[in-house]
């Protein structure tokens, strides 16, 4: 157990070496103990993480999610933890909506009060645009963990989804009251500057992210994209070039170079990129229906083509059973 708290405490600081590091003491407490559920849990977690983080292709760390989350539920499936990890990674890996929240609604039968199923549960009503059932379930993952970062951080971009983007920001400069470097808190504040067309602000937040981590590609897609915006194009498209560049050292969200050649105003070049988004399953994708920064892009024929295919089947059967509620 001692083991399992030192990984998860690792993986909340959320930098590359301290991921590793969190990793490495789970698989520790299961060498102890082949047996223990949490720590597949925590393994499960780790490797969604990776995925996350926009740097490692997720071929290569969410089938391991993924297993390490069967394994949870095969040694308790009366953890409720388990049940919410193994949603979460259909959710983010399988684009199975429907399969997810199975597991979340079983999580939270197990065990009302886990502010992970909580969590977890939120991110998918948010995605589904359910934004009402979102903030009520994140905001209940606040109050059973409230110095949980990635819940509070969380809350800020689920605010900012549902429209609320004021408020949003409020809810992350408190999360960067906790802790000043938390870089998703300074990410998403950047993301929310962007849509408040305060750019010098937006890249400022995007600054601070690549003083923690310098390689860090969606800090360089966010100043990239505000900069474009400001009218600052040689400079966006110097971030441009080094995003590209570093995308042929090692993996680079496509999500995330889509992302950039959209704020420059490249069409084609954006839609390349979020088509090899699909191909390389970039978990980000889950955010096309949400994001605002895609909205000049709606009325594109590719691109609804993707959210009918991507998101109808999981709409169609969520909004049923929002009219069964």
């Amino acid at each position: 157990y001692q083991l399992y708290l030192k990984g998860r405490f690792y993986l909340t600081r959320l930098r590359p070496a301290d991921k590793q590091k969190g990793i490495s003491y789970l698989q520790q407490a299961i060498a102890i103990d082949p047996n223990y559920a949490l720590a597949y849990v925590g393994l499960a977690n780790a490797y969604r993480l990776l995925a996350l983080a926009g740097d490692t292709p997720s071929s290569e760390v969410f089938p391991k999610s993924k297993a390490a989350a069967q394994k949870a539920v095969e040694l308790d499936d009366t953890l409720a933890e388990a049940h919410a990890v193994l949603g979460f990674t259909i959710y983010w890996y399988d684009w199975d909506w429907v399969a997810a929240e199975t597991h979340f609604k079983r999580a939270l039968e197990l065990n009302p009060n886990s502010a992970d199923a909580h969590w977890f549960y939120a991110v998918l009503f948010s995605n589904l645009g359910r934004h009402g059932e979102a903030l009520a379930e994140i905001k209940r993952a606040r109050e059973l963990d409230p110095l949980n970062l990635g819940i509070n951080t969380s809350e800020g971009r689920m605010l900012i989804f549902a429209g609320k983007v004021d408020e949003g920001l409020d809810a992350l400069q408190g999360t960067l009251e906790l802790d000043p470097n938390y870089f998703p808190a300074l990410l998403f504040a950047s993301d929310a500057y962007i849509l408040k067309g305060m750019y010098v602000e937006a890249v400022a937040e995007a600054t601070k992210v690549r003083e923690l981590n310098a390689d860090n590609s969606l800090a360089i897609a966010y100043s990239g994209f505000a900069l474009a915006k400001s009218g600052k194009r040689a400079e966006a498209r110097a971030a441009l070039e080094e995003l590209l560049k570093l995308s042929t050292e090692h993996y680079v969200s496509p999500y995330h170079v889509a992302l950039l050649y959209n704020g420059l105003g490249e069409r084609d070049e954006t839609l390349a990129w979020l088509e090899r988004g699909f191909e390389h399953r970039d978990p980000k994708m889950v955010f096309l229906n949400l994001e605002p920064t895609w909205n000049n892009l709606r009325a594109e024929p590719r691109f609804q083509a993707w959210l009918i295919g991507f998101f109808a089947f999981n709409l169609i059967v969520a909004f049923a059973g929002f009219l069964i509620m």
